[in-house]
């Protein structure tokens, strides 16, 4: 009897664990007479491996402490993959804006010394000439492929002679060593972008994949003109891990539940407070105590309380020292919670720490859109939960206060990203750049918080277009027809 078709699934990132293991995709791969081999951080295999002994795969370790060593340590590899941070595609009118930001960012990363700056000098060119050359930047990851092959993924394709690999990006991090691997063993490369800002804040792809599965057409547009994909090789497949809004599966518990479990008083209003990558946003705690003076002395129209949920980047671990990085920020939540008592309450996301990531459960998600679902007015830092507030018809106002990470520009120089842009291009949300505006803006929607509601509607309408509610088995269906060579282009 002849073995069945194998597909490795190389989705060892925790937002790729939540988009494709934990959605229908998955599932939906699981129906067909296929074996599944699944790569994840080397130290978090037994985890799960007992979290999918009922789905029959494979796990098996991808090597990353190995791959980011080569990645990171060899010098030409680093300059490589900081080129690729720097150059995209474009025709003029439609140009990755993000390549300027990092072009900024690195820039004072290298001026330290000399031979930093001359490396800097030299990245600068070769990014200004990829932009513009589409020859020049299929040149660049012919080199680097043919430099760094990915040869230590050799033995799993000799072991398991797969038809099919799937990564989680279109080519970024230490992805394009198995995607290389995968083209020189004649096996199909299918990359799946599981978040919003992938094709324009990730690098220029380092291989060539043979399809990519993208949410919506803004994003097919974003990789074909910035990736260098022709268009019949990207398919549009829908958002997988929000099928839950749109499928009657999201079922909040009651308000009083709610309020409960939160510690929250059904006598004030909601602010919720999402907040971003405490690296990126360093002032977020500055913010939530100067919010809650205000509410102390009763400067909102209505009596009002904060809900303040954590990015899961704060439970990740130091990597200079022993601990999670929310550990830093211990003494000072205590201290906010003893000082301002039931006006302020602190969400840390529902996932478990392992021992080279974290898990991002099901019912943390869930926990969230509850928690948007209940609230009058979201504060955020320039995330996706704009998009998602939208789906609630929930008020979006971005705090860009301080400044960007370390450095002398104001935390709005993020609105110069590509993603950024087009979101705010909307007008679905207010941008706050000082505490009175944040004020003024929390009060306005406390007032009215129908207002830019036909905006919020349109902002969805254009982001989710394609599968609502499906997303997961249609992406999967396309996998399995492009397995077996049925798939329509």
């Amino acid at each position: 009897m002849a073995e069945p078709q194998t597909i490795f699934l190389s989705a060892y990132r925790n937002f790729s664990i939540r988009y494709i293991l934990y959605s229908d995709i998955l599932r939906t791969l699981k129906k067909k007479d296929v074996r599944i081999v699944i790569f994840l951080q080397d130290n978090d295999l037994d985890y799960y491996r007992q979290k999918f002994e009922d789905m029959d795969v494979i796990v098996e370790p991808i090597f990353y402490n190995e791959a980011l060593r080569q990645l990171k340590a060899n010098p030409l590899s680093r300059f490589f993959v900081i080129l690729r941070k720097c150059m995209s595609g474009g025709v003029a009118g439609y140009e990755n804006t993000t390549d300027k930001v990092r072009l900024y960012m690195y820039g004072k990363e290298f001026s330290s010394n000399f031979k930093g700056l001359l490396e800097f000098q030299v990245i600068k060119l070769f990014a200004k000439t990829g932009r513009k050359m589409p020859v020049f930047r299929k040149a660049i990851i012919a080199v680097e492929g043919l430099l760094f092959p990915g040869n230590m993924y050799n033995a799993y394709f000799k072991k398991y002679n797969p038809e099919m690999l799937i990564v989680s990006s279109i080519g970024y991090m230490i992805d394009p060593y198995f995607m290389r691997a995968a083209r020189r063993n004649k096996c199909k490369v299918v990359s799946i972008i599981h978040s919003w800002d992938n094709p324009t804040t990730k690098d220029y792809r380092g291989a060539k994949p043979d399809q990519v599965i993208v949410w919506n057409k803004i994003m097919k547009r974003e990789v074909n003109l910035f990736h260098d994909i022709p268009e019949d090789k990207v398919f549009v497949g829908g958002i997988a891990h929000w099928d839950f809004y749109f499928n009657g599966s999201f079922k909040p518990k009651a308000k009083e539940e709610f309020l409960n479990y939160h510690g929250l008083s059904r006598e004030r209003k909601i602010i919720f407070y999402g907040t971003s990558n405490c690296v990126l946003f360093r002032n977020t705690f500055d913010v939530v105590e100067r919010l809650l003076q205000e509410i102390r002395k009763c400067g909102f129209i209505f009596p009002v309380q904060l809900l303040v949920r954590l990015h899961p980047t704060y439970l990740l671990k130091q990597k200079k020292q022993e601990g999670l990085v929310i550990d830093a920020y211990k003494d000072r939540i205590k201290n906010i919670e003893e000082k301002y008592g039931d006006l302020v309450s602190f969400n840390l996301p529902m996932m478990k720490v392992l021992n080279d990531d974290i898990d991002m459960p099901p019912e943390d998600m869930n926990n969230l859109a509850e928690i948007l679902y209940y609230s009058d007015v979201l504060l955020t830092e320039y995330s996706t939960l704009m998009i998602e507030a939208a789906i609630f018809d929930l008020p979006v106002i971005n705090v860009g206060l301080y400044n960007y990470r370390d450095t002398e520009k104001p935390v709005s120089y993020i609105e110069n990203y590509t993603h950024i842009r087009r979101l705010l291009k909307q007008g679905a949300s207010r941008n706050a750049y000082t505490f009175d505006q944040l004020f003024d803006y929390i009060n306005l929607y406390l007032k009215d918080r129908s207002m830019e509601r036909d905006k919020r509607k349109r902002l969805v309408e254009e982001e989710i277009t394609t599968n609502r509610g499906c997303a997961g088995v249609k992406i999967g269906g396309y996998i399995c027809e492009l397995l077996n060579g049925k798939a329509k282009k």
